[in-house]
């Protein structure tokens, strides 16, 4: 009798032993889980306000102005997008650089012969922000577009010059792999309107597990 209580006893202390093993899987499984599943339920609601803003741009709407910019926050209700809160959107206008923009960009130079060093590349021709164009995720800047960070002029538009000869102009060169022509091959004379939005998730984080605390969506027309 005494050895079969013996037996029960160290079944009891292995299935004890080997619960614990598994809850230090289980547990960080668990965790992460639920925090790729609130990421992509932000996600999704992020996918709606760049497509909305999207239709709104497209159709003209300046983000530069209080009004539009007012209506951006409130299409983003609980992203806080504000000059402190934790979201930026952000608002670009990209074409292909044709030699007509060349000889723009070079006016000295004699039409129809210039090479500039964007010629037949995407770049920008305005970026707007709308939101917190100062924030970081672990110490490192988000705030800026997926395509690159163009020069702007005060008013946030790339100026002839710079989207001819500026190589920072560029949304990303053909043969780069987070070019814009990998998304969207533009013809001559189209303009592309983008919007992207990136919201700071500070809160559903796991360190070392859940990767870069942020949710990114865009939409392109």
């Amino acid at each position: 009798m005494r050895n079969i209580l013996l037996k029960r006893d160290r079944r009891r202390g292995v299935a004890i032993v080997e619960f614990t093993l598994s809850m230090l899987f289980l547990i960080p499984l668990l965790l992460g889980t639920f925090v790729f599943g609130f990421r992509l339920v932000r996600s999704l609601s992020m996918e709606q306000i760049v497509r909305d803003l999207g239709h709104m741009y497209l159709r003209g709407i300046n983000f530069r102005n209080a009004g539009p910019i007012q209506n951006a926050q409130t299409l983003s209700a609980g992203f806080n997008l504000t000059s402190t809160g934790d979201s930026v959107a952000i608002f670009s206008q990209i074409k292909v650089i044709q030699q007509s923009d060349c000889d723009a960009a070079n006016p000295l130079s004699v039409p129809g012969t210039v090479h500039c060093t964007n010629l037949g590349n995407p770049v920008f021709t305005e970026e707007v922000f709308v939101g917190n164009t100062s924030l970081t995720i672990s110490g490192v800047s988000v705030a800026k577009s997926a395509f690159g960070s163009p020069p702007l002029q005060a008013d946030q538009t790339v100026s002839v010059a710079n989207q001819g000869n500026n190589a920072l102009a560029s949304a990303g060169h053909t043969v780069g792999p987070t070019g814009f022509a990998k998304v969207l091959l533009l013809n001559s004379g189209e303009l592309a309107y983008v919007v992207e939005m990136i919201n700071g998730t500070p809160s559903l984080s796991i360190p070392g597990l859940s990767g870069t605390p942020q949710v990114y969506a865009r939409s392109i027309f």
